[in-house]
C-alpha cells in the first residue's frame, strides 16, 4: 500500500473514531470518502447501524413470524381436518336434512348408502398391498389376539357396562345401550388404524392386514353378534326396535357393497401395481375414502333431523354417550396394551419362559391397540341399514349416534397418543441398545490375554 493510501486510510479511522466518541452520525471529515476512489474506499471501516435499520430488522422479522403461525395453522388443518368435516357435516345435516335423507333430493337410499360404501371399500381394497398381506397372514399369534379383542372382549364388556346401567336405573335413553352395544360389535376401522399405528413407529404392515381380516370377519361375526344381544329381554324389551339378521339378505347386501369391491381392488391392484400407485399418490385415495365417509356420516344424520329422531335424546343422554365412548377406548388401549407385554408383578420368583415367548414387541404392541379398540363407522352404518332396514330411518340415525362419537373420540384421541407411543418404541430400542452394548462389552472382558506359566526348577534328591 502506498504512502497516500495509508494516510487516507487513518484519517478516515480517526474521524469514524471520533464520530462514534461524539454521537454523531457523520464522520468530522468526509472529504477522502467522497473524493478517493472505490479502491480506497473499500478500505474505510463501515459506521454502525442507524435506526432505520433496525426498523428494517424488525420489519423483515414479522413475516417470519406470520410464516410460522400460517404453517402452524396448517399442520393442524392437516392433521384435524376429518374432525372438521364431521362437525362441517353435522351443521349442513342439521341445517338442510331434506337435501341427504332417505328419498330426499339426492336419493340417499341409493348414492350414498350405495355409491359411498362401493366408493370406500373399492379404494381400501386397492390400497392394500397384496405382497404385505401375504407376508404378514402367517402371524397368526397377533391376528387371534386382535380378532379376540375386537369381536370377543370388547362386545361383551360394553355389554356388561350396559347391564350395569340398567341395574342402577341410569336416566338413560334404552336406544342409547342399543347404540353401544352395535357400536362395540363392529369391526375395525378401514384405514385410520394403520396411518396412527405407521405415525407412531408401529408395525403398520399388521394393522393393514388386521384391517382387512376384521372387516370381512366382520360380515358374518357381527350379525351373530347382535343375535345374541338381542335375545336379551332386558336390553331390547318387547316392541323396542331390533334389528332382524337375516343372513341371507345380509351377506347379499354386504357382499356387493362391501367384500366385492374389497376382492375387485385387491385383484386390480395385483395385475397393475404401478399404476394403481400413481393414480394413489396423484389422485390421493385415502382423501377420497375419507371424503366418501364423510358423505355417508352426512346422510344418517340427515335421516336422524328430519324425523326429529334425535330430538329425543336428552342433553344427559349425549354427555353419556360422549363420556362412556372416551371411557371404552381408553379402557380398551390399555387392556390391548397389557395383553400385548404381559407384565411380571412377583418380584421373588422369576419370570416363567412361557412369558417372555409371549409377549409382543412394542411396534406390533402398538398396531395391537389400535386395530383392537378402534370400531369402523364404515361398515358399521351399513351393518345398522340393514339389521333395521324395516324400522323407521330416524331409529338407524340414532343408533348410530354412539358408533359416531366412538369414531370421533378414537380420532381424536388415537392422533394425541401417537407423540407418547412413538417416544415408548423409542425408549425401548434405546434400551435394547444399551443391553446389547452391555453384553458385547461382559464378552470382550471374558476374553482374557494369554498367559504364560513359570515352570518352577525343582531339584530332585542327590
Amino acid at each position: 500500500m502506498s504512502t497516500t493510501t495509508q494516510q487516507i486510510t487513518v484519517q478516515q479511522t480517526e474521524s469514524v473514531k471520533n464520530c462514534r466518541l461524539s454521537g454523531s452520525d457523520t464522520p468530522t471529515s468526509t472529504l477522502h470518502s467522497t473524493t478517493s476512489p472505490p479502491s480506497l474506499r473499500s478500505d474505510v471501516p463501515e459506521s454502525l447501524p442507524s435506526e432505520a435499520s433496525d426498523k428494517t430488522t424488525v420489519q423483515l422479522d414479522k413475516p417470519s413470524l406470520l410464516l410460522r403461525v400460517r404453517r402452524t395453522a396448517w399442520s393442524l388443518f392437516v392433521k384435524y381436518w376429518f374432525l372438521l368435516g364431521l362437525g362441517l357435516m353435522f351443521g349442513l345435516a342439521w341445517a338442510f336434512p331434506q337435501v341427504g335423507k332417505t328419498d330426499g333430493s339426492v336419493q340417499a337410499q341409493y348414492s350414498v348408502k350405495w355409491g359411498a360404501v362401493v366408493v370406500i371399500f373399492l379404494l381400501s381394497g386397492l390400497a392394500l398391498d397384496v405382497k404385505v398381506m401375504l407376508k404378514n397372514i402367517i402371524r397368526w399369534r397377533l391376528h387371534l389376539t386382535v380378532q379376540i379383542i375386537n369381536f370377543i372382549v370388547l362386545p361383551f364388556f360394553a355389554y356388561g357396562i350396559v347391564r350395569f346401567f340398567i341395574a342402577v336405573h341410569a336416566n338413560i335413553d334404552p336406544i342409547v345401550y342399543q347404540g353401544w352395544i352395535i357400536a362395540l360389535s363392529t369391526s375395525t376401522t378401514v384405514s385410520s388404524n394403520s396411518v396412527m399405528t405407521r405415525s407412531a413407529g408401529g408395525n403398520d404392515s399388521a394393522a393393514v392386514v388386521n384391517a382387512a381380516i376384521g372387516n370381512i370377519l366382520g360380515i358374518f361375526i357381527s350379525p351373530a353378534l347382535m343375535t345374541i344381544f338381542g335375545d336379551d329381554s332386558v336390553l331390547f324389551p318387547p316392541g323396542s326396535a331390533r334389528g332382524k339378521p337375516d343372513y341371507t339378505h345380509i351377506l347379499f347386501q354386504l357382499g356387493l357393497t362391501v367384500l366385492v369391491p374389497l376382492i375387485v381392488g385387491q385383484v386390480i391392484r395385483y395385475f397393475f401395481p404401478d399404476i394403481v400407485k400413481k393414480l394413489a399418490q396423484k389422485l390421493k385415495f385415502s382423501i377420497i375414502n375419507s371424503i366418501a365417509l364423510l358423505i355417508m356420516v352426512w346422510s344418517v344424520v340427515c335421516d336422524g333431523v328430519a324425523t326429529r329422531a334425535f330430538y329425543s335424546l336428552s342433553a344427559v343422554d349425549i354427555v353419556a354417550i360422549i363420556f362412556v365412548d372416551i371411557g371404552l377406548y381408553l379402557v380398551a388401549c390399555a387392556f390391548c396394551i397389557l395383553v400385548a407385554r404381559l407384565p411380571w408383578p412377583f418380584t421373588r420368583w422369576d419370570e416363567p419362559a412361557w412369558l417372555e415367548k409371549w409377549r409382543f414387541s412394542r411396534e406390533d404392541a402398538v398396531a395391537i391397540m389400535y386395530c383392537g379398540a378402534t370400531k369402523t363407522v364404515s361398515m358399521g352404518i351399513p351393518l345398522i341399514n340393514v339389521l333395521y332396514s324395516s324400522t323407521s330411518s330416524g331409529v338407524v340415525g340414532v343408533l348410530s349416534l354412539p358408533l359416531l362419537l366412538y369414531h370421533i373420540s378414537q380420532l381424536f384421541l388415537g392422533n394425541f397418543q401417537v407423540p407418547f407411543l412413538k417416544k415408548w418404541i423409542q425408549h425401548g430400542k434405546e434400551e435394547d441398545n444399551m443391553t446389547l452394548d452391555g453384553s458385547q462389552a461382559d464378552a470382550a472382558d471374558n476374553i482374557s490375554l494369554p498367559s504364560y506359566a513359570t515352570r518352577r526348577r525343582t531339584t530332585g534328591p542327590e
